[in-house]
């Protein structure tokens, strides 16, 4: 008789609540708001889902580290504003402090470029010379909105910046690293 044992992996812990927190110290937002802001800024490193979202909303408002203001009966157009609590605020606090956890990294290019040999070489490049182009198209993004945060003054600027810029020198290194490989399937040294 052969005994298997069942392996249950470990839950990771929610990280969206403090994505969520986290814009909250910038200002009071809508569910709307949020999301919008993750997609226009975090998702560059940090992507969240309506799925992950709004449960998150949820339970965060639940264990009060976040108060939700319903509009008023005359103030039918205003959208439910969220705003941190001080208990979230201090959960936030400690989540920054602490040790991060190993971040799960996917990418699908390298996985097929791992595997290249089963496909011609002239296919692998192609690969490659798609993928650099959407990396200067980010670059010319990334450099976009240096230039308007440039402009504006805040405490969280200096922040945004320095996230900014990792994404900078990545996409910078993504580059280089397409080029040579790409001459490396040429034939050509590195």
């Amino acid at each position: 008789m052969s005994f298997r044992h069942k392996i249950i992996p470990m839950k990771t812990p929610n990280k969206t609540k403090f994505a969520i927190l986290g814009l909250l110290t910038i200002e009071p937002l809508s569910g709307y708001d949020i999301k919008k802001f993750i997609d226009q800024t975090l998702s560059y490193f940090w992507a969240e889902s309506n799925g992950q979202l709004y449960p998150a909303l949820q339970e965060l408002t639940k264990s009060k580290w976040i108060s939700l203001k319903k509009p008023s009966f005359k103030e039918k157009k205003a959208r439910k504003l969220y705003s941190i609590t001080d208990l979230g605020l201090l959960e936030l606090k400690k989540w920054l402090r602490s040790e991060e956890e190993k971040s799960v990294h996917r990418d699908e290019g390298l996985l097929k470029l791992f595997f290249g040999t089963n496909i011609d070489k002239e296919e692998c490049m192609q690969h490659l010379k798609n993928r650099r182009a959407r990396m200067k198209s980010r670059l010319t993004e990334f450099q976009s909105i240096l230039h308007q945060l440039q402009k504006r003054s805040s405490p969280h600027h200096l922040y945004w910046l320095l996230t900014l810029y990792n994404g900078i020198h990545s996409v910078k290194a993504e580059i280089r690293w397409c080029n040579q490989s790409i001459k490396i399937l040429e034939g050509r040294s590195s």
